[in-house]
């Protein structure tokens, strides 16, 4: 059990907040200055030296970590192009539609290669197997006709039809049977608690039976392999104690969702009532998030969560969700969505029951909830029709150069003042509430080495100017603080802290909308050109 306590001493006693009691924020910051572009200066961190920016890694040059990225296309040189990151990871699909197109015949060709170029780039996938099929189940509709004019008809689920559920048995057992021995992590279906993926009124109870069954298939061929359930759209504390309580708790072994939303950090409530159920049902599953991102635009299909948008703010976005998942919500994998759509521009979806104030405001966004089923999903690190990178790739590449699986979440006791705000309003000594704490986020090695990353829980903005902290990390260990700007890749040797006893003091160090990091400089390989 983690624990994340953070005393500051601008705002009084410390705090000490358990994971297992839904709580769990607060604590100390560290960035630089952040024009459009990400871009920062020495002067701007307490007179500190540039060394140099981090140097990229390949996902074959890096043994494990926590990161992976759904590509979004099974092209080979688009798989390729997501071990430039350095992902270790990466959600791919077996499509039953897209399989088996002929009753009894399948076609491996598109699989075969994405999986093969995956792993041949040091890259491990775990596959969703699912989607219904037409050659053995009809279309269905939402009751609510503007969910079905938002989501279209979808056809229903093989636990509606005996026939396609025993087709769908066999078609998974033919999956893990020509893949076994490259693939260990099974995916049953896509968030089968949304009517969009489910093609039903989502029901926790019969995706369990589909689970069960589908479970019992892929062990029973490889007992080795790994089965993850869930899936999840949000984390859905009750559909998951539904879908565990139908006789999987001792099948799945690991717990998958796709929690979309403007702020990262307001998943971390739900995550611990998810981690309530799986310690009531096995405490040995895993925890991981499977899918989730935000876009550069607003005008991406699917979720789009609320203004302002932009290319930096996505990099921001998703470096803060990087450590929401693994820190906050415990998730010992995060994977970004995702690297690449391929829709078509100007695309306007039907909408034919917009109301009179809807002329004057647009179509409503609901908090950020799907607006388009068609067009560019602009959650990618891609430009369409390009390809070229937006700054929130090379964002990420630097996450995964410097943090891989070497570290894991370590309690450490901080300290913040709060020196200036920046353009932070309302985060001074009387605030002490969400979003207006810093917060951090302390990983370690088995051989000691620390990793501290910290940020401001705003919703993130293209343009900022940054406050200004003092921290107080407990940790003997360090000798060389450095601070990292994951954003732009840029390393400083800190010119101003001091030790005092077990304690490390960083002083009049920056703080932005971002996580930096605060990590010993022989522990990050700098390009000194760069």
């Amino acid at each position: 059990m983690l624990l994340h306590s953070n005393s500051r001493v601008s705002r009084g006693p410390a705090r000490s907040l358990y994971f297992r009691n839904a709580v769990s924020r607060i604590a100390a910051a560290v960035c630089v200055l952040i024009l459009v572009t990400g871009i920062c200066s020495s002067q701007d961190v307490g007179k500190s030296t540039l060394l140099g920016k981090i140097k990229p890694k390949h996902s074959s040059a890096i043994a494990r970590s926590p990161w992976g990225i759904q590509v979004g296309s099974l092209d080979v040189s688009i798989v390729k192009k997501a071990s430039e990151i350095g992902v270790k990871w990466t959600r791919l699909q077996a499509s039953w539609s897209a399989i088996e197109k002929q009753r009894g015949v399948y076609d491996w060709q598109e699989t075969d290669s994405g999986f093969t170029t995956a792993i041949e780039n040091g890259i491990t996938p775990f596959v969703c197997i699912g989607e219904s099929n037409k050659l053995y189940l009809t279309m269905n509709t939402a009751v609510d006709p503007k969910l079905t004019e938002i989501y279209g008809s979808h056809l229903k689920p093989p636990t509606s039809d005996s026939a396609a559920m025993k087709a769908w048995l066999v078609f998974v057992g033919k999956v893990i049977e020509r893949y076994k021995d490259k693939i260990k992590y099974w995916e049953v279906w896509n968030e089968p608690n949304h009517f969009a993926y489910w093609g039903d009124t989502p029901d926790g109870k019969e995706y369990g039976r589909l689970l069960n069954q589908s479970a019992k298939v892929i062990k029973a061929i490889d007992p080795e392999a790994k089965v993850l359930g869930g899936a999840l759209a949000g984390l859905d504390p009750e559909f998951t104690d539904d879908f565990l309580g139908a006789g999987n708790a001792s099948l799945v072994d690991i717990i998958t969702f796709h929690n979309y939303g403007a702020i990262p950090e307001e998943r971390i409530y739900k995550a611990l009532q998810v981690w309530g159920v799986v310690n009531k049902r096995n405490p040995r599953i895993k925890l991981w998030q499977g899918e989730c991102g935000y876009p550069s635009h607003s005008s991406t299909r699917d979720f789009r969560g609320t203004s302002p948008w932009g290319p930096v703010i996505q990099a921001k976005w998703l470096l803060r969700q990087a450590f929401v998942d693994t820190y906050f919500c415990r998730a010992s994998m995060s994977n970004y969505f995702k690297l690449v759509h391929q829709g078509g521009r100007g695309e306007m979806p039907k909408r034919s029951f917009l109301s009179g104030i809807d002329s004057v405001l647009g179509y409503p966004d609901k908090g950020g909830s799907r607006v388009k089923v068609v067009g560019v999903n602009e959650k990618c690190l891609l430009e369409n029709p390009s390809l070229a990178e937006k700054p929130a790739f090379f964002s990420y590449q630097n996450l995964c150069a410097v943090m891989d699986g070497r570290f894991s979440p370590f309690e450490m006791k901080n300290k913040i003042i709060i020196n200036d705000v920046g353009t932070f309003f309302g985060i001074g000594s009387e605030d002490d509430a969400f979003p207006s704490i810093p917060l951090v986020a302390s990983y370690r090695t088995d051989q000691g080495k620390t990793l501290i990353a910290y940020w401001l829980p705003w919703h993130p903005q293209e343009l900022i100017r940054t406050g200004s902290i003092d921290l107080t990390i407990e940790d003997p260990g360090m000798k060389k603080p450095v601070l990292v700007d994951l954003l732009d890749g840029r390393v400083y040797q800190l010119a101003r802290y001091s030790k005092a006893g077990k304690n490390i003091v960083l002083t009049n160090i920056p703080l932005a909308d971002y996580p930096m990091l605060i990590i010993d400089g022989d522990e990050v390989e700098i390009d000194p050109a760069g």
